[in-house]
């Protein structure tokens, strides 16, 4: 199929509907674009809300490790239970939405934080048990404390090993969405200007090769016709568009005037006498040169004169006006047409009767007005969508951009308390050290006053043992003074027997008498005193006892006291460290949405350069005027 041979019509419906091609191609690349851009988004919003959820996690278990050594020290509260059971509620509520943004390997690291987390619920609620039983007992507190402790560790580890590997998917996330956006600005610049350049080569192609140059060529033949060059041959007389159409006309005007001039020439050697024939004839040439030379100059405003006295020369004048006001009339509202559409005005159509090439003519001019008018529509409603469409992702990436920016301030926050708690969390450790160091000082200063009273003990021992010895000799020498008491008064009896010889024995068996009784008597208060000594000592010895038992009693109280002191302070440290692998997260949790920020402003300025584009477009497409026909107004029905 020749292209020449396609009407005029169907080569700019061709142009427009080519241009049409590569608008659609750009808006449907750049909606394909933003469409990966957007899910991609949306994973990294999802991985976040999992990633916050799982730093929420660790924090549970910190929470639910504190109480533990709360229930330790105060065994006796009975809010504990609920904060357990709601903290394993709330923690167990979490993996549904940590699980819905999880890759195969997350779901199996999820998998295995299941069971060693309900072992570690296991373990809190042995301690609660523990707890409340009555009589309480500290070494099976210790116990499970110990073991509670022992799956925390488990616990923390395997979350760990999920945050490390999430970590890493964010950031290879963050990567590949850096690179859909820099992509998706590649993309629509290339497109755009590949565009731009088929839209104007084909443009100049088909209107240059099969428009512009047969017009310019069949004006040139108009005015070699003018010039009375009646032998020249007719170009694209054989093209079955309208050009082909106009020159075939053209070349009527041709076998026309050789008409003309064969009938003059036949005329003036049949008749050469008649000179008012030869007169008209010459005139009507003439008349007929200027009219086809102001025709070739595209002026079809003269007309041949018609007052001849020949009717057939009458009759051929007035074929020849009828021609020229036939193309004059065509080619005028034509040519209104286009420069109605060449001025962006799709309402102009062609109204005038004709028939044969002009009859086509007008109905492929109309045509493409029509099918302007239609494809302007459609553009339109395109636009009208993409602009809308862009504006609702603005609005969600905005929406997005303000919500990642008060996020990364929230894990701001979250940052500087945990580096706060952290903070604490070391000094409560230091506080513990030092509180196992006195502990360490008074279980030895206990164990020395234990064996003070020990030593204490046995003194009084030895001096209730030295009581008794010194009661046996009191009561020996109470003895020795009552058998003297009977030898003086024996020895004053042999004195009054012995008579005046015996008075001087007599004065000193009194006198010893007296010394013996005088004897009793003192032995006698000491006696009383050292029994009531022995009594005293024994109460002291009693209460001595009593009191070392009690200081034994107190002196295993310290030392359980150091040793969970001692755990408190080794489970502190280990705190202090988990808090302080948890600060690290969150620092880069907040790196990651400093990141995630940048990128959402970068996505909102190629959107909004996209909606640039959008309304660029809309503005070329609304210079259009076109009517709000059923036509016009079922293409923007179908570009909606």
């Amino acid at each position: 199929m020749n292209f020449r041979n396609i009407p005029v019509l169907q080569k700019l419906v061709l142009t427009v509907v080519l241009m049409g091609v590569v608008a659609t191609a750009i808006a449907a690349i750049g909606w394909r674009e933003l469409s990966s851009l957007t899910t991609v988004m949306n994973r990294v919003g999802a991985s976040e809300v999992a990633a916050r959820e799982a730093m929420d996690l660790r924090m549970d278990v910190i929470a639910i490790s504190r109480m533990t050594y709360q229930l330790t020290l105060d065994p006796a509260n009975a809010d504990f239970v609920a904060q357990a059971e709601r903290r394993q509620t709330e923690m167990k509520a979490r993996f549904p939405t940590i699980e819905a943004a999880a890759d195969a390997t997350q779901l199996t690291q999820l998998a295995a934080v299941k069971p060693v987390m309900d072992a570690y619920f296991g373990k809190i609620n042995e301690m609660l048990t523990v707890a409340a039983a009555q009589p309480f007992d500290p070494d099976a507190m210790s116990d499970a404390l110990a073991k509670a402790l022992a799956a925390q560790l488990v616990v923390t580890d395997t979350i760990k090993v999920y945050s490390t590997y999430s970590g890493e998917q964010m950031a290879t996330m963050r990567a590949s969405a850096e690179a859909s956006a820099f992509n998706a600005k590649l993309t629509l610049a290339i497109s755009a200007a590949v565009g731009i350049i088929v839209g104007v080569g084909a443009s100049l192609l088909i209107g240059g090769r099969t428009i512009v140059n047969p017009v310019r060529n069949l004006t040139q033949t108009m005015s070699e016709l003018a010039d009375g060059k009646l032998d020249i041959s007719i170009a694209n007389a054989d093209a079955k568009d309208e050009i082909g159409a106009m020159a075939r006309a053209v070349e009527v005007f041709r076998q026309n005037a050789k008409r003309v001039a064969a009938l003059s020439a036949e005329e003036a050697a049949r008749n050469l006498s008649i000179v008012e024939r030869a007169d008209m004839m010459s005139l009507l040439q003439a008349e007929l040169g200027s009219v086809m030379k102001a025709a070739s100059a595209g002026n079809f405003a003269q007309r041949v004169p018609t007052d001849f006295s020949d009717s057939e020369l009458n009759n051929l004048a007035n074929s020849v006006n009828g021609l020229v006001d036939t193309v004059d009339r065509g080619l005028a509202e034509t040519g209104t047409v286009l420069s109605a559409i060449a001025n962006t005005d799709l309402t102009q159509r062609v109204t005038g009767h004709y028939e044969g090439a002009f009859g086509a003519l007008k109905n492929n001019t109309n045509a493409v007005a029509e099918k302007l008018a239609d494809i302007v529509a459609q553009l339109r409603g395109t636009s009208r969508s993409l602009k809308t469409a862009t504006s609702e992702i603005l609005a969600g990436a905005n929406d997005l951009s303000e919500r990642t920016t008060r996020q990364a301030a929230t894990i701001e926050q979250t940052s500087a308390a945990m580096e706060q708690l952290a903070t604490t969390v070391m000094e409560n450790a230091k506080r513990a050290q030092d509180a196992n160091g006195n502990a360490t000082k008074v279980t030895i200063s206990a164990e020395q006053g234990g064996a003070v009273m020990a030593q204490a003990t046995g003194a009084m021992e030895r001096i209730t043992t030295s009581s008794a010895k010194i009661s046996n000799i009191i009561g020996l020498i109470d003895d020795i003074a009552f058998q003297t008491n009977l030898l003086a008064l024996n020895a004053s009896v042999e004195a009054a027997r012995a008579g005046d010889a015996g008075k001087g024995f007599a004065v000193v068996a009194v006198e010893v008498r007296r010394l013996a009784q005088s004897a009793a008597s003192a032995s006698a208060d000491v006696k009383v005193l050292i029994e009531q000594s022995a009594k005293e000592v024994k109460d002291g010895s009693r209460l001595v006892a009593d009191a070392a038992e009690r200081l034994n009693g107190m002196l295993e109280g310290v030392r359980s006291s150091s040793t969970l002191m001692e755990g408190i302070s080794r489970d502190s440290q280990e705190q202090s460290t988990g808090i302080t692998e948890v600060s690290i997260a969150v620092r880069q949790m907040d790196e990651m949405t400093q990141h995630n920020a940048a990128l959402v402003e970068e996505m909102n300025a190629a959107i909004e350069q996209t909606e640039n584009q959008a309304t660029q477009l809309d503005a070329i497409v609304e210079i259009f005027k076109v009517n709000e026909t059923p036509t016009a107004r079922r293409g923007l029905s179908r570009a909606a």
